[in-house]
C-alpha cells in the first residue's frame, strides 16, 4: 500500500498555523459556551472528555479542509498529487497534538490537588 503524498513545507506550515488558529477559536468557543449554558456558577474550564477531544479534532479538520477549499489550495495541491483527505489530515494535526497536551496538563493538575 502506497502512503499518500505529502505538499511540501512551503505549504504544510501555512496549514499547521492555520490549523492551530482554527484549533484555538474553536476550544475557545466550546469552552466559553459551557460555561454560559453552566448559568455562570462554575470557573471556565478547558477540561473535557476524551470523546469531546475526538469530536473537537475531527471538527478541525473538516474546518480546516472547508478552509483550504474556500483559498482554492486544493485546486493546486490537487495537481501536484495532494489528495484533499490528507490536507484535512494536515489541519487536523496541531488540534490533536493540542488536545493531547490539555489531557496531560489537566492530568498533571488533577495529580497535584
Amino acid at each position: 500500500m502506497r502512503l499518500p503524498a505529502l505538499p511540501d513545507r512551503i505549504f504544510t506550515i501555512p496549514m499547521l498555523g492555520r490549523g492551530i488558529v482554527i484549533w484555538g477559536s474553536a476550544r475557545a468557543s466550546l469552552a466559553l459556551a459551557g460555561w454560559l449554558m453552566s448559568a455562570r456558577t462554575e470557573p471556565l474550564s478547558i477540561a473535557i472528555t476524551p470523546a469531546a477531544a475526538v469530536w473537537i479534532t475531527l471538527l478541525v479538520g473538516v474546518l480546516g479542509a472547508i478552509e483550504i477549499r474556500r483559498r482554492r489550495e486544493h485546486l493546486l495541491l490537487a495537481n501536484l498529487g495532494i489528495m484533499q483527505a490528507t490536507l484535512a489530515v494536515i489541519a487536523a494535526v496541531p488540534a490533536l497534538l493540542g488536545e493531547v497536551a490539555v489531557a496531560l496538563l489537566t492530568v498533571d493538575a488533577a495529580a497535584r490537588g
